[in-house]
C-alpha cells in the first residue's frame, strides 16, 4: 500500500511539473495560412509550410500557445478573417484598405520586395508605380502590393487567381508587366522550367511589412493579437528568429 501510494505521488508530482512548464495549460489557435506563396506559405501535402508559418508557429509557441494551420487561397483566408471565421490570416500587406478592417500586431514578420517584372528582353529599368499609369499589369487576386500602387486607380490590373498565371500572361504577351514579391517569383522561376531566363525585373513597387491580420470579428481575435505580440518579442531577443531567417535563406 505504501509502495502504490508512493507510485502514484510521483505519477501525480510529474503531471504537476508537466503543467507548470506550461503543457497542460497550452491553449490552440487554427490560422489561416496562404497555400499557394512559396517560400513564405505554401501547401505542401496536407500541411503549410514557409518561412513565415515557421515564425508564426514559434511566435505562438513562446507564449504559450499551440498553432494549427488551415492552408487555402489567400483571398478565401482574408474574407473568412474578416468575416469571423478564423481567428487570422497571413501574409498581409497592412495599407490603408485594409487597416480598419483587421487588428494588427506590433512589429511585421518580415518584410518583401515587391518588384515590377517584363521580359527578359525589355530595355527598361528604375520604374516605379507612376510609370505603370495607364498601362495593363498582371497581379495576383486581392493581393496587396503597397500603398502608392494599391490605391492607384489609374493603374489597370489584369487580376488571375495565382502569380504562376500572372506570369503565364507576361510570358505570352498578353500584358507589358507583372508585379511580384521578388522571393516568391524566383522560387516560382526555379519550380517552374517554362520561366528559366524568360522575365527580369525592371523595377520596384514597394518593400511592404507582412503581417497576420487578426480578425476583429472573432471573439478570440484581439486575445490571439496580444499572445503573439508577447512571443514575437521573446523570438526576436533570444534569436530564434534568425535562426529560422537562415534556414529560408
Amino acid at each position: 500500500m505504501i509502495i502504490n501510494n508512493f507510485y502514484k505521488f510521483l505519477q501525480t508530482s510529474v503531471l504537476l511539473l508537466a503543467c507548470f512548464g506550461g503543457g497542460c495549460w497550452a491553449e490552440t489557435v487554427t490560422i489561416g495560412a496562404e497555400d499557394d506563396w512559396a517560400p513564405y506559405s505554401s501547401k505542401v501535402g496536407m500541411e503549410a509550410k514557409g518561412f513565415a508559418v515557421d515564425i508564426v508557429r514559434e511566435a505562438l509557441k513562446a507564449a504559450g500557445v499551440d498553432v494549427k494551420f488551415t492552408a487555402m487561397s489567400y483571398a478565401r483566408c482574408m474574407a473568412v478573417t474578416k468575416d469571423g471565421e478564423l481567428v487570422g490570416c497571413f501574409d498581409a500587406a497592412r495599407n490603408s484598405v485594409l487597416e480598419s478592417n483587421y487588428l494588427w500586431h506590433a512589429k511585421p514578420l518580415f518584410n518583401g520586395k515587391i518588384n515590377i517584372y517584363s521580359t527578359a528582353d525589355s530595355t527598361e529599368s528604375n520604374l516605379s508605380p507612376k510609370d505603370l499609369i495607364g498601362k495593363n499589369v498582371a497581379v495576383t487576386r486581392d493581393y496587396e502590393y503597397g500603398e502608392e500602387f494599391d490605391t492607384n486607380t489609374n493603374i489597370k490590373r489584369s487580376v488571375a487567381d495565382k502569380d504562376e498565371q500572372g506570369f503565364q500572361k507576361l510570358l505570352n504577351k498578353r500584358v507589358p508587366y507583372m508585379v511580384a514579391y521578388e522571393k516568391v517569383a524566383n522560387a516560382l522561376f526555379i519550380s517552374n522550367k517554362e520561366f528559366t531566363n524568360k522575365f527580369k525585373a525592371v523595377g520596384v513597387v514597394a518593400d511592404p511589412g507582412l503581417y497576420i491580420a487578426f480578425s476583429k470579428k472573432h471573439p478570440d481575435g484581439a486575445k490571439f493579437l496580444t499572445k503573439f505580440n508577447q512571443g514575437f518579442e521573446i523570438i526576436q531577443k533570444n534569436g530564434k528568429y534568425k535562426a529560422i531567417e537562415a534556414l529560408w535563406k
